[in-house]
């Protein structure tokens, strides 16, 4: 088949259902100028753009990703006529396909696959036995209405990658405790997935560290709870007649691990001078508040100082509807915001006056990397960063669950109640009252060596200072009692991690 036809195939498939913003030359010609190309995904790891720097130039590129996630580029032609001809949307497809099907791509680029999420449980629900798929797919209908898109989304990945491959076609009345002794070997043999990856084999990397251990556990767990409400809805719907199998489900204590990432106030400032007009706010906004990105960006103008002195923050996800209260300095930024706008305008909407949704990723990404701060860092970092600085500044933990929209404390104490360990040793040495004047006159004649030695301790990145890493994925203490066959996997792999 010629790369035309191929060419001719994809505008009337993927081009319908993901289309080109910028296929005609008139979408093109209204691009405003810039150094970086415009990127149009034709499939994952596939892109096709346009790069117009200025008047002189403006082409059709294309892009793939390779295996070691950098990327390469070629020219495809011209997309408007400044001298020297120009070729269509169509062209410049059919040169890309031709493009990504050499052997010098094939080579180095990633897999390519057609664009688009998981969106329903990879199980045809057919048969008079009632099976675990059966149990799996009604139960996703179910949460389709009930949960959030994004927890309904993290559910079907879940269940697509972890359980249909092995547990699908199970009839649920036979399930016990030994299929899920089953799924914890699996969970501790299967490597993560991250984003669109494709399955991985079992690992052979050796012995698990304690965090890997620790993430595994929480997989583990999540599976559990998915199994358990699915088992139970089948129940509650007359589907099965026997109690075993979702009685048999119990998960595994595991240590939770304290959220770390977050920014001081030189790194904050660097990250605003990093953004975009319009991100800068929505950072600013983040940091005064603590709101998740959905939340500030469906704020209105109405819900601004209207109840009290600070915002209203509609509910979101499972979260009822709060009020959020602001320092002097977040309250004039919110009134500044607010300038000139209706009751139901929003409070922030992107560069190009859209309202937030998505479009901060890529540019919060951007401003990271400018900012030279590290890539783990993502949008809501700036959450953690607004819980630890009030828990740090002695702010109550029962006042910060409130601000955040918590339903009790306990998840803010294990959550966000930790500090920089700069904090605590400053807090130690300045609060400590004198215990021996012996050992007083010491430390003022070895005054010069201690600052010396606290000087030398000192690290380029302040999160590694005094870090430890945790040796066990148990908790110190646990309300959860697995079942036996479950612990003895788990504690097998505890007994051969590494330290």
């Amino acid at each position: 088949m010629s790369y035309e036809t191929l060419a001719a195939a994809f505008m009337k498939t993927e081009h319908l259902r993901n289309p080109c913003r910028f296929a005609e030359e008139s979408q093109v010609s209204a691009l405003p100028f810039r150094e970086t190309p415009y990127w149009h995904s034709m499939y994952r790891c596939r892109h096709i753009g346009i790069h117009r720097p200025d008047l002189r130039m403006c082409n059709w590129t294309a892009r793939i990703l390779t295996k070691d996630k950098k990327y390469r580029q070629k020219c495809l032609g011209p997309a408007i006529d400044i001298g020297r001809g120009s070729i269509t949307y169509q062209t410049a497809v059919c040169r890309a396909l031709e493009w990504f099907d050499s052997g010098e791509v094939k080579s180095t680029a990633n897999e390519a696959a057609t664009l688009g999420k998981t969106s329903e449980v990879c199980f045809c629900p057919i048969g008079q036995v009632y099976t675990v798929g059966h149990a799996l797919k009604d139960y996703s209908e179910w949460t389709r209405l009930s949960r959030s898109p994004g927890g309904h989304y993290n559910n079907l990945v879940l269940i697509n990658y972890h359980l249909i491959p092995y547990l699908a076609h199970l009839p649920l009345e036979d399930f016990s405790a030994k299929n899920l002794k089953d799924l914890a070997q699996r969970v501790l043999d299967t490597p993560p997935r991250y984003g669109f990856m494709e399955r991985q084999l079992k690992s052979n990397e050796g012995p698990l560290t304690a965090d890997q251990l620790r993430k595994r556990k929480r997989t583990f767990n999540s599976l559990v709870t998915i199994l358990k409400m699915a088992f139970r809805h089948a129940w509650d719907n007359a589907e099965i007649q026997s109690e075993r199998p979702w009685r048999c489900l119990k998960r595994i204590p595991v240590n939770h691990s304290p959220r770390t990432i977050f920014l001081d106030r030189e790194e904050c400032n660097r990250l605003l001078a990093s953004s975009t007009p319009a991100l800068k706010r929505l950072v600013l906004a983040a940091l005064y508040t603590g709101c998740r990105v959905g939340e500030l960006g469906s704020l209105r103008v109405e819900d601004v100082a209207r109840e009290g002195f600070g915002i209203r923050v509609a509910a979101f996800k499972r979260s009822p509807a709060r009020f959020v209260f602001l320092p002097d300095e977040g309250m004039a930024f919110f009134l500044a915001q607010c300038e000139g706008k209706s009751g139901q305008d929003h409070v922030f909407v992107s560069d190009m006056g859209k309202p937030w949704v998505k479009q901060h990723i890529r540019l919060f990404r951007r401003a990271v990397s400018t900012a030279g701060l590290p890539s783990a860092f993502v949008f809501h970092v700036l959450r953690h960063t607004y819980a630890s600085d009030l828990v740090r500044q002695g702010v109550s933990i029962d006042i910060v669950a409130k601000q955040l929209g918590h339903a009790n404390s306990l998840t803010v104490s294990n959550t966000y109640g930790h500090f920089a360990e700069q904090f605590r040793e400053e807090q130690i040495r300045r609060r400590f009252s004198p215990l021996s004047r012996e050992q007083r006159d010491e430390m003022e004649r070895r005054a010069c060596q201690l600052a010396k030695l606290w000087t030398s301790l000192q690290t380029e990145d302040w999160r590694a200072y005094a870090r430890t890493i945790p040796d066990t994925s148990k908790p110190k203490k646990s309300f959860a009692r697995p079942a036996a066959e479950v612990a003895e996997v788990f504690d097998r792999a505890e007994g051969t991690r590494i330290n």
